[in-house]
C-alpha cells in the first residue's frame, strides 16, 4: 500500500446495497477512501455518514479498522501514478480536510466542496493532486453530476494493486 492509493470495500448490509446501485458499470463495491502512509502505519481517510459515523466528519482509520467491519466481504486497492509533488499536494489536501472536520454530504452534491461523500472526496483529492487530469473521467451527458465508486477504478488512470475476498 502506498499513499494516494484508492481503497474500495464492499459491505453486504442494506446501506451498502443502496450505495452499490449508484455505480455505473460495476456493482462490486459500496465504499471507498484514500490511503495515507504515516510513519509506519497505513491509514484510510474516508467520508462516511449515518449511524456508522455519528460525528459525520471525515474519518481517519487504520487499514485494519477500515477492513474490520463485520459486514464487509471484499476489499481492493487501486493506484494512480502520482509523482512526489502530487503525493505531497494530496497529503496536504487530505490533512486539511481532516483537520477542518469535513462533514459528510447527505445530499451527494458534487458541486459543493464544504461537504463530501466518499467517492467525491477521493476523486476531488486525486483530481486536485493531478492538476485536473481526472476531470475527463466525469460523465458529460448526465443531468445530475456525481462520481460513482466504480468511476474511480474503471478508467485508464487506475491500476489494480490487489483484491482480497474475505
Amino acid at each position: 500500500m502506498k499513499s494516494g492509493d484508492v481503497i474500495v470495500r464492499n459491505g453486504n448490509d442494506e446501506v451498502s446495497n443502496t450505495a452499490r446501485s449508484f455505480n455505473r458499470r460495476d456493482k462490486s463495491y459500496s465504499h471507498c477512501g484514500l490511503v495515507q502512509v504515516e510513519r509506519d502505519t497505513v491509514f484510510v481517510y474516508h467520508a462516511l455518514g449515518g449511524s456508522y459515523n455519528p460525528s459525520q466528519k471525515l474519518l481517519r482509520q487504520t487499514l485494519a479498522d477500515f477492513c474490520a467491519e463485520e459486514s464487509i466481504d471484499r476489499v481492493a486497492v487501486y493506484r494512480y501514478s502520482l509523482n512526489n509533488a502530487e503525493l505531497e499536494r494530496l497529503g496536504s489536501w487530505i490533512n486539511s480536510r481532516y483537520s477542518e472536520g469535513l462533514p459528510f454530504d447527505l445530499f451527494f452534491n458534487f458541486y459543493t466542496d464544504d461537504k463530501m461523500y466518499c467517492s467525491e472526496f477521493a476523486f476531488k483529492g486525486l483530481n486536485m493532486a493531478k492538476n485536473g487530469a481526472l476531470s475527463k473521467l466525469l460523465p458529460q451527458n448526465e443531468e445530475t453530476l456525481y462520481v460513482a465508486i466504480d468511476d474511480l477504478y474503471l478508467n485508464e488512470l487506475a491500476k489494480k494493486v490487489v483484491e482480497v475476498p474475505f
